[in-house]
């Protein structure tokens, strides 16, 4: 019993130190992550940001959810190797192998046409793959 304890107390002692120097983030990196910048107050986060969890499953990929607003998202940001965005929510970035790349600025987002968001993150997800 006191053999397992110590195991279990090692193993959270290791956990901390790697979350703390952000290491955690650099291994949930090696699988290609989708990163939404989200905010609660954006229109189209709530319609793209549904969008982008089902292609996320779909293609078997993680995904991070940063919320704008949160007074943890730069460190948030910069623990996946990205910077906080200047452009609104919704923005979709791939971070893979290291590498980031934008593959949906909310901008682009028009009521009502679902479809064509879906696409171009699907299109621009496959190009960054």
């Amino acid at each position: 019993m006191q053999k397992k304890l110590s195991i279990a107390l090692l193993v959270l002692t290791v956990v901390t130190l790697t979350v703390s120097k952000g290491l955690l983030s650099a291994w949930a990196v090696n699988k290609p992550t989708m990163v939404v910048f989200t905010a609660n107050w954006c229109a189209s986060c709530r319609e793209v940001v549904p969008m982008v969890r089902d292609i996320a499953s779909q293609n078997n990929l993680s995904i991070t959810e940063i919320d704008v607003d949160s007074a943890t998202a730069p460190k948030q940001a910069e623990g996946l190797g990205l910077s906080m965005p200047h452009d609104e929510p919704p923005q979709v970035f791939l971070v893979n192998k290291g590498r980031s790349s934008l593959i949906y600025n909310g901008k682009a987002y028009k009521f009502g046409y679902q479809d064509a968001a879906r696409s171009m993150i699907l299109r621009n997800l496959q190009s960054s793959l």
